[in-house]
């Protein structure tokens, strides 16, 4: 089942679950620039969104191979740190080496390394988990025990807990065997893409997180996020790449409340992409008005 919304209600619902989201200070006004080789003289490490950054759907954003490639040539490391959780870091690494960007293995970081980081913790490994995901998400390489949520009810009653990696194969009926299984027991979720949306070249499709946080309103339980724009997300990076200046990092993305709102949060600086993701075609001094949340810059594209 396909869900969708428009860039108005996603931003509406990103506001009305802004409680549950980390707390940053912001700047009060942005300097606007063309493309990320403007800002090479302000920033070392430069730590990319996927989606609306490096791609729209299954298709690279025009020009974006090249400006990885010419930022690491002028000396600059980069990163891509996605909420993309449905598969393992090297099906990422494919589909980016795809498109002409050649990153390495520890270049990519995701919310699912997060997710999986978290689940090693306080004996869940041994848990049996009822998963969101698709059949080719591979979560046989998730720990603990773990077994795909369609449509056996015995499925939602018996597991030990949730894990919400991908809402490409959800649909209302499971949403609706989560949400009656937890009234009957709760039990903890935990969520491996806190993004409520993502872009399309025609729409913006829902994720992970817009079904955990209405399980959240419902329930009034407290599902635990792994990704942008909680720190668990930015903390990965650090371990692999340690010893910046927190002012001499980059946090690039198209989301104001997943990659604006994390990135200022963990201390680092912000650039906003504007054609390609979820702020294309909006006035933006309403949209940092609306939010609250305001970049240090905005970049026209990758």
């Amino acid at each position: 089942m396909s869900h969708s919304v428009n860039t108005t209600q996603a931003i509406q619902r990103y506001c009305d679950i802004r409680h549950r989201l980390p707390k940053a200070t912001h700047p009060s006004d942005w300097v606007s620039v063309e493309t990320l080789d403007d800002l090479v003289d302000e920033f070392d490490l430069f730590v990319l969104d996927g989606f609306g950054v490096l791609n729209v759907g299954a298709t690279p954003v025009p020009g974006a191979a090249d400006r990885v490639n010419s930022l690491r040539a002028v000396g600059k490391s980069v990163v891509v740190l996605t909420n993309g959780a449905t598969l393992p870091a090297y099906k990422t690494l494919e589909k980016y080496a795809g498109w002409g960007m050649a990153f390495k293995e520890q270049d990519v970081v995701s919310s699912r390394d997060a997710l999986v980081y978290g689940m090693q913790r306080d004996g869940r490994d041994n848990l049996v988990w009822g998963v969101a995901a698709t059949d080719f998400a591979q979560i046989d390489l998730l720990p603990g025990h773990c077994h795909l949520l369609e449509d056996d009810d015995d499925a939602y009653r018996t597991c030990d807990g949730f894990v919400l990696l991908s809402a490409l194969d959800w649909t209302d009926a499971r949403q609706h065997r989560i949400t009656n299984a937890m009234q009957e027991n709760p039990r903890p979720v935990l969520v491996g893409n806190p993004d409520l949306v993502a872009p399309h070249p025609e729409r913006l499709s829902l994720e992970p997180g817009w079904f955990a946080h209405q399980l959240a309103d419902e329930l009034a339980v407290s599902p635990e996020f792994f990704g942008k724009p909680f720190g668990n997300a930015f903390d990965a990076v650090i371990r692999r790449f340690p010893g910046f200046d927190p002012q001499r990092i980059a946090m690039v993305g198209d989301s104001p409340h997943t990659d604006i709102l994390g990135g200022a949060a963990a201390g680092w600086r912000t650039v906003l992409i504007q054609e390609h993701g979820l702020c294309k075609m909006h006035e933006l001094n309403e949209v940092f008005q609306q939010t609250g949340i305001c970049p240090d810059f905005v970049a026209r594209t990758t």
